[in-house]
């Protein structure tokens, strides 16, 4: 094994032009060249009290500071606002997050309502759109928004992140990242793509890049550059833990939901103040596609009403991630429902 530090600065039919000008012919090769932070600043962005979270490095920045904190406004990108939101406000401080956009298909609008009486609770306002400016006279005092000055002491932006592929004659998906089918295969014979700079084509959860299964989209580009051939599960599942809560996604990648069109039909249903179920289907044959819940993390493994199993346990315990594996126990919770 030959490791090279270098950058790919071109790729083409068996070869990667790198930082140097050299060359390097290869076999196979997997693109994994991840995201970038997407531009955005605006004006008062550097004053002392504003945090860019686009490195590792500005993170621990912010974990230092977190303990002074006592009124923030979060802006950017949902999932990880979110999760930035959560840990603020788990400190004490008052919270106010400008979801401005979704890197994934957003939670839906009952579950949405969910996070936001729960993170109420906790201090935390959520509302959708950003900022226009900070405020202050040497560090941030405020912060101008939809025609409004908001006080606050400190500004934390959360930026989208958009896929970084290497200049090539790859096919590249509607986001911009490399388009790749199942098997990490691109549109060129033995180049593969995985993680953020990979789309996979024709998907419909999320419609975005691998870059939530960085890991197991590499391991099977990988594993097929060496001559095997494995492919991604027909499910994906995604997660998240917030103000309380457990969210799960769970949905079909490609191909069925597509086809059914105008056939698939979406149901919801609110349980009290912390509970909330949706369920995506085909009207004729009730045959699932799709769905999301979200609960209190502290509830027992089979509170999922009324489905009684978690999305977890029946998306994956049963050694598959194949979603027809809920189908069944998700059809009884749509004729409850429909009884109800």
């Amino acid at each position: 094994m030959n490791v090279l530090t270098t950058e790919a600065k071109s790729a083409g039919p068996h070869f990667v032009t790198v930082s140097n000008g050299d060359r390097l012919r290869f076999d196979s090769v997997i693109v994994a060249t991840g995201c970038r932070f997407k531009a955005g600043p605006f004006p008062g962005v550097r004053k002392p009290g504003a945090f860019v979270l686009d490195g590792a490095e500005k993170y621990q920045e912010l974990g230092r500071t977190l303990p002074s904190m006592d009124q923030a406004v979060i802006v950017g990108e949902g999932y990880r606002g979110l999760e930035v939101a959560d840990r603020l406000c788990s400190l004490g401080a008052r919270v106010l997050l400008m979801i401005s956009c979704w890197e994934q298909e957003a939670p839906a609008p009952v579950v949405v309502d969910v996070m936001e009486d729960a993170a109420r609770e906790r201090g935390v306002e959520i509302q959708r759109g950003t900022i226009s400016r900070v405020v202050g006279d040497g560090r941030v005092e405020a912060v101008v928004a939809c025609g409004s000055v908001i006080p606050c002491d400190s500004v934390i932006v959360v930026p989208a992140r958009a896929p970084n592929p290497v200049p090539s004659s790859l096919r590249l998906g509607q986001t911009g990242a490399v388009e790749v089918d199942a098997a990490m295969r691109t549109s060129e014979p033995c180049v593969f793509a995985a993680g953020g700079c990979a789309e996979l084509k024709g998907g419909i959860l999320g419609s975005g890049t691998l870059t939530a299964e960085s890991s197991l989209s590499g391991r099977i580009a990988g594993s097929n550059s060496a001559g095997s051939n494995h492919s991604i599960g027909g499910a994906r599942t995604d997660q998240l833990r917030v103000f309380g809560l457990w969210w799960s996604r769970t949905g079909w990648r490609t191909g069925p939901r597509m086809a059914l069109g105008s056939e698939v039909e979406t149901v919801s249903r609110r349980w009290g103040d912390a509970s909330a179920c949706v369920i995506t289907h085909q009207r004729s044959s009730e045959r699932v596609v799709g769905v999301e819940s979200i609960q209190p993390s502290t509830s027992s493994p089979v509170g999922l009403p009324p489905l009684g199993v978690t999305l977890e346990n029946l998306a994956y315990g049963l050694g598959s991630s194949d979603i027809s594996q809920i189908s069944e126990t998700a059809r009884l919770g749509l004729r409850e429902w429909q009884r109800s």
